[in-house]
């Protein structure tokens, strides 16, 4: 169900992962200076990516697995479930090739790895803090 607190969660974490990306990639990095086509149309797309993994962070913090672990502990929920999206995505652009990581060594792809599971359980810990904090009166819970 799409309710306040879904949308509060995903907006706020797809803009908090925005952000640590910027600064990781974009300060800390320097990656955007690797870039083949301007910055800007690389930031459009990456919002509306955040916008997608933000999504799919908010919507995973309700997996009846989780649920079942962490009950009313939602800023573990969170983190887990970011870091495991973080871990999966990871993967993901890995085998496609799409990531700034700057070679196959292992390091990097250590490094890479780490830094977006990182990244995401972060995102998540903001889902978990946005359904501590934000009151969703559909959602009943059980002792």
């Amino acid at each position: 169900m799409l309710t306040k607190r879904f949308f509060i969660s995903w907006i706020a974490s797809s803009l908090v992962m925005f952000a640590l990306s910027y600064m990781w990639h974009g300060i800390f990095l320097t990656d955007f200076s690797r870039l083949t086509y301007p910055k800007e149309i690389f930031l459009i797309f990456a919002a509306f990516v955040y916008l997608i993994i933000g999504f799919i962070s908010a919507k995973a913090i309700d997996v009846k697995l989780l649920e079942n672990r962490f009950k009313r502990k939602p800023l573990i929920k969170g983190v887990v479930s970011g870091a495991c999206l973080g871990f999966t995505l990871f993967i993901i652009t890995s085998v496609i090739g799409v990531s700034f990581s700057t070679g196959s060594k292992i390091e990097n792809l250590l490094l890479d790895g780490c830094w977006q599971t990182v990244e995401q359980g972060i995102g998540g810990v903001v889902v978990g803090i946005v359904h501590f904090f934000v009151f969703d009166s559909s959602v009943v819970i059980e002792d």
